[in-house]
């Protein structure tokens, strides 16, 4: 790694960096409009990890009433496996939990078993399969977390 990397509430200045590394990272990516759009919602949070400077990986969900939907989550390719998704992720859902959610949701294509095993060690259940969700033959795991326990 090439200095500490540090977490921190995602700003509107960040979302260009966003859409970037969207570019990167997705075959589909999210357009800096679509990023911005987003952002600008009452009910979007996030956060961005970065390093020296520069925004390399981010976290957006929508919280509204009981569920948070995980939007956005994406870290650059050299700062992969050093648990920044994780921390990001769990930034988000810690902050999901205080807005008064009770579950968080998410899409992941079936075929990125990186970000799958990222998931489910942060207690993430697949709960369903969108057929073609991100394209023909490219299907979706709907993944939950319970982020309330019943008393």
């Amino acid at each position: 790694m090439n200095g500490a990397v540090t977490v921190r509430k995602w700003e509107q200045k960040d979302c260009f960096a966003v859409s970037e590394i969207e570019k990167l990272c997705f075959p589909d990516p999210w357009t800096e409009e679509m990023v911005l759009g987003s952002f600008l919602d009452d009910y979007f949070h996030g956060y961005v990890a970065e390093a020296n400077g520069k925004v390399i990986g981010y976290v957006g969900l929508s919280v509204v009433f009981d569920t948070a939907d995980i939007l956005l989550v994406a870290v650059v390719k050299e700062y992969r496996k050093q648990g920044i998704a994780s921390k990001l992720i769990s930034d988000g859902l810690d902050l999901a939990a205080w807005l008064g959610a009770e579950r968080a949701m998410l899409e992941v294509e079936t075929t990125n078993e990186a970000a799958i095993k990222c998931y489910q060690r942060l207690g993430f259940e697949t709960i369903a399969e969108r057929k073609n969700y991100y394209g023909e033959l490219r299907h979706a795991f709907i993944m939950e977390k319970r982020l309330l326990n019943d008393l």
